[in-house]
């Protein structure tokens, strides 16, 4: 008696007929929201209705062992080929950072970004900053501000061109204050290194934009120099002057790298500044 108060029996309870805004099976397709509302929308607009997509089913699916293997690989430890053009001369990282910690003495350095990972492992001051997890890129602009704030006191930014690039507002901000203490040293490798190792544009010239910014000529005395330096017996001739002269100085490195990197392992930050603190005697 219910039933038939609810349209009839469900025997003689007739079909219904799908409208001309259904599929064949009689289900609305559901990709307008036009024909679910109108059923004649497709009259109106001449559209028609497109077909439901496929649903997704676990037979349709390939099994685990026929998925094609994803390559095992660990993030900031593999190799990364050169990306400077053929025949240009560069200085393996490692070697550079080995002599920059045996000609350092009592300079503040500031780093960031791959370089974070490699300066631990040939020096532990307590002048050492990290600028890793406070912005990438801004390592010279802090370092600026730690030049200009401690003028009796070398500053050295340890800078990479992907960085550079990322905050190339900073040359304009150095050009223009030009601390005499202040010694930025470029290491290019033409990739983004820590984000994916992206290559850069391949013609930028690090040594002109910061030419151009007012680097070079810089200073309350005029001395400020830009230059490049290519091979390691260079560099390590060169530190002697680059530490005591007057700059600032902006030297570009071309660099590569071919010892693994080690994991990041940075997690107490606020410890890395209450040390940078004590050894400018702030605490």
């Amino acid at each position: 008696m219910a039933a038939h108060r609810r349209g009839g029996c469900p025997s003689t309870r007739p079909t219904p007929t799908p409208n001309r805004c259904s599929t064949p099976g009689g289900y609305p397709t559901g990709r307008s929201w036009g024909m679910r509302i109108f059923p004649c929308w497709s009259l109106w607009t001449g559209r028609r209705p497109r077909p439901p997509l496929p649903r997704r089913s676990s037979r349709a699916m390939p099994s685990d062992h026929e998925r094609r293997p994803r390559p095992k690989t660990r993030l900031f430890t593999t190799f990364l080929p050169d990306r400077h053009e053929r025949g240009t001369p560069m200085i393996e990282r490692m070697e550079l950072l080995r002599a920059l910690a045996a000609r350092r003495t009592g300079e503040i350095v500031v780093m960031t970004m791959t370089t974070t990972l490699q300066w631990p492992l040939v020096s532990q001051h307590e002048l050492d900053f990290d600028f890793l997890a406070f912005g990438m890129g801004h390592a010279g602009d802090f370092g600026l501000g730690l030049a200009m704030a401690r003028p009796e006191r070398k500053t050295i930014v340890l800078k990479g061109d992907g960085g550079l690039l990322m905050c190339l507002g900073s040359l304009a901000t150095m050009g223009r204050y030009a601390p005499e203490n202040l010694l930025v040293l470029l290491m290019e490798n033409r990739t983004y290194e820590m984000v994916g190792a992206q290559l850069l544009p391949p013609r930028v010239d690090f040594a002109a934009l910061a030419r151009a910014a007012g680097v070079e000529g810089g200073g309350a005395t005029g001395r400020g120099k830009v230059e490049r330096i290519t091979t390691i017996e260079d560099f390590e001739n060169a530190l002697p002057r680059l530490l005591t002269e007057a700059g600032p100085h902006f030297v570009v490195l071309p660099v590569s790298n071919k010892e693994p990197l080690p994991p990041i392992n940075h997690k107490d930050h606020a410890g890395r500044i209450r040390n940078l603190r004590k050894g400018l005697g702030i605490e």
